[in-house]
């Protein structure tokens, strides 16, 4: 009884603590007239970035948050700084995002989802950001192990992020009807997106990396309901810095060979990767042997499986040569072993590291291969990308 008498008034002291520090964070957040979340499947940390760099043309004091390769803060200056974590990822960042923007004195915050677990995604919405703006960019096959087991789940999870009696902006086409019955609900505007509103504007020739026309006509949207025109927005996001995990296509010289080299590591969903695939083939025509580099992780088995069916069902272009890499490949090698290789050969760099794999492509490729990077970032895959960054052995 003693313990009780005891533990009591410092629950009591803890709970008004507690209490008075949300309000203390709701005073703050009310002084961002203007918050932007974006959620989807693919395409947040880019659309988080275009929409930041189209408003800031605009002339808006505009702080975002990125959770994707790296986690970033792009401060109103255009300047960035590495979010450093002690732990695990916490929705609680949001907050300190929102501190940020406050003291910078931000017009907007656009905020990227950082959430997995619907019920996080629900209350990263409803108590830290509280959206004006709403975004979903897409639906697809990805942390089903979290938000599925079916698309249609992943679709629910999301949803959990839409605001009520707001707006919400999405290129979501297969499960625009549902999300567009929750607007319903919520009484919040659903805006579509259209490419060919924009076809005039010819907003795709001043990228220097490849982006999705998606991502660009979803944040032109998001921009132009703020007032700011498609032709001013455009030049912003045409000059901004790119995540790390941004799709590209280039041509490294090794010394012994030049190979062909598309960045789509951070494609972890099958739809995305193959799109990717196709892509780099027709950027690189005169590139012949087709090479799927497959970073492979150890809390991600469900990925590599999934990763292996889709790379075994291109019938059109089939890889000529699948390398798996990174912490596990067990879980691949065995998924391969189930279906027909085809014409395509495996092999199997687990142990090797960034410097040896480059060697190996030196060595063991045949002239003129197109080499793609998926499955995962995380880990080797972010290695690789830094190496090749900062040996700037991009061919002129």
């Amino acid at each position: 009884m003693s313990e009780f008498l005891i533990l009591f008034p410092l629950l009591l002291v803890l709970l008004g603590f507690g209490f008075a520090e949300y309000i203390l964070h709701i005073s703050k957040r009310n002084k961002i007239p203007v918050r932007i979340h974006v959620n989807g499947t693919r395409g947040k940390s880019s659309v988080t970035r275009l929409i930041a760099s189209g408003l800031k043309e605009g002339g808006f004091s505009v702080l975002a948050k990125t959770t994707g390769t790296i986690p970033r803060l792009i401060l109103p200056d255009g300047s960035e700084k590495n979010i450093i974590r002690y732990g695990a990822p916490n929705i609680l960042e949001q907050k300190f995002a929102i501190q940020e923007a406050v003291k910078l004195g931000a017009d907007i915050i656009v905020l990227e989802c950082m959430a997995l677990v619907p019920f996080n995604q629900k209350v990263s919405e409803e108590k830290l950001i509280r959206a004006t703006h709403a975004v979903v960019t897409n639906v697809r096959e990805d942390h089903l192990e979290i938000m599925g087991p079916e698309k249609k789940d992943v679709a629910l999870a999301l949803s959990g992020s839409i605001p009520e009696a707001k707006i919400l902006f999405t290129s979501e086409k297969e499960f625009y009807p549902f999300f567009q019955e929750i607007c319903k609900r919520k009484n919040t505007e659903i805006i579509p997106t259209r490419l060919e509103k924009y076809s005039d504007l010819d907003y795709m020739q001043g990228f220097a990396y490849y982006e999705h026309p998606e991502n660009v006509v979803l944040a032109l949207e998001v921009c132009g309901s703020l007032g700011v025109k498609p032709e001013i927005a455009i030049r912003g996001m045409w000059s901004h810095s790119p995540d790390l995990g941004a799709t590209f296509f280039v041509e490294y010289d090794l010394g012994t060979k030049t190979v062909a080299f598309a960045n789509g590591f951070a494609a972890n969903d099958p739809r995305s990767a193959a799109s990717i695939w196709e892509n780099a083939i027709l950027e690189f025509p005169e590139y012949k042997y087709k090479v799927a580099l497959v970073n492979c992780r150890k809390d991600r088995p469900e990925r590599s499986e999934q990763m292996a069916k889709e790379i075994l069902s291109w019938k059109k272009n089939p890889a000529d040569l699948i390398l798996i890499a990174g912490e596990e490949t067990e879980v691949f090698k065995k998924t391969c072993s189930k279906f027909n290789l085809g014409n395509s050969k495996l092999e199997d760099l687990k142990y090797l590291n960034v410097k040896e794999i480059l060697g190996f492509f030196e060595r063991s490729l045949p002239a003129d291969p197109v080499i793609v990077g998926l499955g995962n970032i995380g880990g080797l895959g972010l290695e690789l990308l830094e190496y090749l960054k900062q040996k700037e052995i991009l061919k002129s």
